[in-house]
């Protein structure tokens, strides 16, 4: 995690992703041999970011019990991390930087895979998801991707109160058109 703030700190002075290892090395005093045997590509530096987040947003989901509101509990899942951080307007750059830039745009749009298994597994505590494997799985990918469509909203807009909006219009599409499980409200 140190190796990978360093370099979003380096990224975010430089205004883009283009440190080299060496550099991001130094301000963290390791080897670049450390680096690679971390991240075999210089890109991957952002992983550990995402993933945290991504266990935060886990937390919250595991947390809620079944009687909250699914849509309440998704929007709190993929929103309260960054302004509890308090850094907002340094989220939003980095979110800019890895936008903006291809490689590293590619591991945040994978970032959000692993989340699919627990996501379903919330809604499928409240919803009828069913049993096939895809029709079960979808409510989860469209959550997902509703998440990134309302990051990268932020990202050209940069109202924070615009993209927790955002994500409760598209949790209320979503879980709208899902059936209650059998004896939950």
């Amino acid at each position: 995690m140190d190796i990978a703030v360093a370099a979003r700190d380096i990224f975010l002075s430089d205004g883009s992703t283009s440190a080299t290892v060496e550099r991001i090395c130094d301000a963290v005093g390791i080897a670049p041999r450390t680096f690679h045997r971390h991240f075999p590509m210089k890109e991957d530096v952002v992983l550990p970011l995402f993933r945290q987040f991504g266990t935060l947003s886990l937390h919250v989901l595991t947390d809620a019990g079944t009687d909250g509101d699914a849509v309440d509990v998704l929007v709190e899942a993929f929103s309260t991390e960054v302004p509890k951080r308090g850094q907002i307007d340094l989220d939003r750059a980095f979110m800019t930087l890895v936008l903006d830039t291809p490689g590293y745009r590619l591991r945040w749009l994978d970032w959000g895979q692993d989340l699919a298994g627990p996501i379903t597994d919330f809604l499928g505590a409240r919803f009828d998801l069913g049993r096939d494997p895809f029709t079960r799985e979808l409510p989860a990918q469209l959550v997902i991707q509703a998440c990134r469509h309302a990051y990268v909203y932020w990202v050209d807009h940069g109202d924070f109160t615009d993209l927790r909006a955002a994500l409760r219009t598209a949790m209320r599409m979503i879980v709208g058109a899902l059936s209650p499980t059998v004896g939950s409200g």
